[in-house]
């Protein structure tokens, strides 16, 4: 009987088939080899599911999950957390990449310490894959007090235990990754910075709705308000942290 792989990569696509197969292959050409890739389609209507199938032809570790009604991300995500049978779940959008490294000193830290979720640093490519910045957290770890000013962590670099990614499912919400980290945190898990390297590639396209910085805060309001249940003055608190991130964000 075959053992489990130690890495379960979630992979989310919707009309993807442009960029699908560099996101694929950065995986493929890890330097940690023990995974298995869970690509769930979101009911496309592009050509994204014959490129995972020609994918598969090459590489038994991708593996097709079609869904029946467009859902969105979140459940996607968690459709694919579902089907994970790794001791560890990393993510990675259908767009973005990661460097080769990645799994490999992950891995390595989480195993050392022990711990439920890791993350790390990342460039930021436009539509041609050309830098265009760069995203380097400087804090260690990271708390749930941390973490409500402001959402640091790139989901393209998150690693979680399966125990925890099955416990702690992305919410149907806008910023629905950093709704899920705050959920994670509140719980006493705290989130460590795997290694000061760059680790990954986040594709940032002008016409995203990510790129819209008042939306996004419109959003983080409401995760505040809604989500975290916090009452106005402390959400203002917050917010005000969050604003004074956005002014050096390097991203």
């Amino acid at each position: 009987m075959k053992s489990a792989p130690r890495v379960s990569v979630i992979v989310p696509a919707y009309n993807a088939a442009a960029y699908l197969p560099a996101t694929i292959q950065s995986v493929r050409q890890q330097t940690f080899q023990d995974f298995e890739i869970w690509v769930v389609d979101d009911q496309s209507t592009d050509d994204t599911v014959t490129v995972v199938q020609k994918l598969m032809t090459q590489d038994a570790r991708i593996k097709l999950v079609q869904l029946s009604a467009n859902q969105g991300v979140a459940n996607a995500r968690n459709v694919g957390v579902a089907h994970a049978q790794g001791q560890y779940v990393a993510f990675l959008d259908s767009d973005d990449m990661w460097l080769p490294e990645k799994l490999e000193v992950q891995i390595s830290f989480m195993q050392e310490h022990q711990a439920d979720f890791s993350y790390c640093n990342y460039d930021v490519v436009d539509d041609h894959g050309t830098q265009v910045g760069q995203r380097k957290v400087s804090q260690t770890q990271l708390t749930y007090q941390e973490m409500l000013k402001g959402n640091r962590i790139g989901l393209l670099t998150v690693m979680l235990t399966r125990k925890t990614a099955l416990q702690y499912p992305f919410p149907q919400i806008n910023h629905e990754d950093y709704a899920c980290w705050l959920s994670i945190a509140r719980s006493g898990i705290v989130a460590y910075l795997a290694s000061d390297l760059i680790l990954a590639k986040y594709r940032k396209h002008q016409t995203s709705l990510s790129s819209n910085k008042l939306q996004a805060a419109q959003w983080t309001w409401t995760i505040y308000r809604q989500h975290e249940h916090l009452g106005f003055f402390k959400s203002l608190y917050y917010f005000i942290h969050y604003s004074l991130m956005g002014i050096t964000d390097k991203r």
